[in-house]
């Protein structure tokens, strides 16, 4: 990652699936603001809708306060739609 963003994958170490999809969500996001093609587009929102599912299990799961889990899907869509 070239950016520091505001949630950092190493932070969410422990929970199931979550730092590695944050990672590679950042990596796909940085590969669509240098090349904004529709199928670069495509594969962000596609793996936008992984994560905010994974994010979503762990909530429910009881592993990520809710308030952080709402924090963190907000943020990552903004970053999609920006």
């Amino acid at each position: 990652m070239s950016v520091a963003y505001k949630y950092n994958p190493d932070d969410f170490k422990g929970l199931l699936n979550l730092p590695d999809e944050l990672r590679i969500f950042y990596n796909l996001l940085e590969i669509y603001k240098a090349d904004s093609t529709d199928n670069n587009r495509f594969t962000l929102k596609k793996h936008w809708e992984d994560l905010f599912f994974t994010i979503k299990h762990r909530e429910v799961e009881g592993f990520l306060n809710p308030i952080t889990a709402s924090e963190l899907k907000n943020y990552l869509e903004e970053l999609v739609n920006a």
